[in-house]
């Protein structure tokens, strides 16, 4: 029941009982005009109290349901604030700090985000202009800062209330680190090309205009040869590193597609090494190859595998002085197949060691320019080997040697990861894994099975199945006809021979030699 039904109940039964109490007829009419007005003040401030109430009642919602909202937008904003990659604080009118999210905590270091404007411009606006731009008044306030070997753009903003009033002054940061990196690559990148492009054209100007200018009789038929010689070098050269840029543009673009088969990996290897063998012989380098007995099948691209172990091969001849030598080693672990690459070379420092496959790095530029190259077959490798989920390393020690090592995956994970990543409804979308859904379905289509779709086959259909597709090739993984021109060696043999580091026992004979 309502306060105001209650207070008329109340008023009602009061006249009532007064009425009945008394002799109205005794009363002065004055007496009861005034009994009258006072009952009609008295319900007056009754109902007025009732309905001061009742505004109150509804203001305290209506504040309640505003704090509620205002509690729930903050901390929608905190939320979205939190999640934010760039760093923001934010001061009041005052320049005091407000909030700073958890990327501008992280960016500066909680104890270093300033709790006062002044302070940061003290600290993080003086070398970069932020603080003069402030002095200045200008509308927009920007600046880079370095800080802890990260660089920061920090743009400032200052709010103001619709009369003009300044609300306060909101920082923004954002890490552009790695855009910076990115962009000192590319102009180096565009340097380095430019630079390759220009010794080439300028050698190929030079003797050209040679040519014209004394004419064909000034010279005798040798120089003349020289000059078309020299012409013809500086040209392969330019094609081959337009070549290489072309290669490596299209991985970037992933426009380029492998076209992974299964192969033989050491007969791959082994053709590579033959082609090479001149070279080695050139400089009186001893060229060695050891090959592990039940190397698994792989699926790769062959031209591209191809071009990965010829460049290791040619700069292991490139940087070995001559009577040194070169050991190649094809084994496996567990799911990979590795090839160790290991020379008596120059060897290489440990700090250039981290940046060896960045494109057109060179550890001695002299060195590089003596013996020829582009500064990209690393950086190309890489490339090439990880489009085959792979891994490539390098060890080196400066005076004694280089050893390369490429790990590919056995053909028989490719198959089962890529029936694991069906199964969790994740399709494979590169080159690798389409051509084992491919290989799988195809096996499975022959074989006469209804169930066709690999990612629904059991375990031991699916072993069958990799089974079938790695005898179909008529490769024996044991021994094939190619494995025995090299020093084939037993496991045990073969770990005794490998140090902790994975370089050769140099005190033990190689069997076969």
């Amino acid at each position: 029941m309502s306060e105001t039904v209650c207070i008329s109940l109340m008023t009602a039964q009061l006249i009532t009982r007064l009425t009945v109490s008394i002799d109205l007829s005794q009363i002065h009419p004055a007496a009861y005009a005034g009994a009258t007005a006072l009952v009609a003040v008295v319900l007056s401030l009754l109902f007025c109290r009732s309905a001061n109430r009742r505004f109150q009642v509804k203001k305290e919602k209506e504040m309640a349901s505003m704090v509620g909202q205002f509690i729930d937008e903050r901390n929608k904003s905190e939320i979205i604030l939190a999640d934010l990659d760039v760093g923001v604080i934010a001061y009041n009118s005052d320049g005091l700090k407000i909030n700073a999210n958890p990327a501008a905590e992280k960016m500066l270091n909680p104890d270093h985000v300033p709790d006062t404007l002044p302070d940061f411009y003290s600290l993080y606006g003086q070398e970069n202009g932020i603080q003069a731009a402030v002095l200045l008044g200008n509308a927009s306030i920007s600046g880079l800062l370095t800080h802890q070997d990260r660089m920061l753009r920090i743009r400032l903003k200052e709010s103001r209330f619709d009369e003009g009033r300044t609300a306060g002054t909101i920082v923004v940061m954002q890490d552009i680190t790695d855009q910076e990196r990115e962009e000192k690559q590319r102009k180096e990148f565009v340097a380095n090309v430019s630079h390759e492009l220009k010794t080439p054209l300028t050698t190929i100007k030079t003797y050209s205009e040679s040519l014209l200018e004394w004419g064909l009789a000034e010279k005798n038929e040798e120089a003349v040869r020289k000059d078309v010689w020299r012409i013809h070098d500086d040209s392969l050269r330019m094609e081959r590193l337009v070549e290489d840029l072309l290669l490596l543009s299209s991985i970037d673009s992933r426009g380029i597609r492998i076209r992974p088969e299964l192969l033989d990996l050491p007969q791959l290897v082994r053709q590579v090494i033959d082609r090479l063998q001149v070279q080695s012989q050139e400089k009186s380098i001893e060229m060695n190859s050891y090959v592990l007995s039940n190397i698994p099948l792989v699926l790769i691209d062959r031209s591209a595998m191809e071009r990965v172990v010829t460049n290791l091969i040619s700069n292991a001849i490139k940087y070995t002085a001559k009577s040194g030598s070169i050991k190649i080693f094809i084994s496996y672990l567990l799911n990979d197949v590795y090839i160790k690459v290991s020379d008596t070379g120059f060897g290489i420092d440990q700090e250039h060691l981290p940046h060896i496959f960045n494109r057109f790095y060179r550890v001695d530029m002299t060195g590089s320019r003596m013996f020829g190259g582009t500064g990209l077959g690393l950086s190309i490798a890489k490339e090439l080997v990880e489009l085959h989920n792979g891994k490539i390393s390098v060890s080196s020690t400066l005076g004694k040697g280089t050893e390369f090592t490429i790990m590919i995956p056995i053909a028989r994970k490719v198959f089962r990861d890529t029936v694991r990543a069906c199964q969790q409804n994740v399709p494979p979308t590169d080159a690798l894994h389409l051509t084992a859904v491919e290989e799988l379905t195809e096996m499975a289509r022959t074989q006469g099975w209804k169930e066709k779709n690999p990612s629904r086959l059991a375990n031991e259909q699916l072993d069958v199945l990799i089974d079938k597709i790695l005898e179909r090739d008529g490769i024996d993984p044991v021994i094939s006809e190619d494995t025995k021109a090299y020093k084939v060696i037993d496991e045990e043999t073969l770990l005794q021979m490998e140090s902790i580091t994975g370089h050769a026992d140099e005190g033990r004979p190689a069997p076969g030699s």
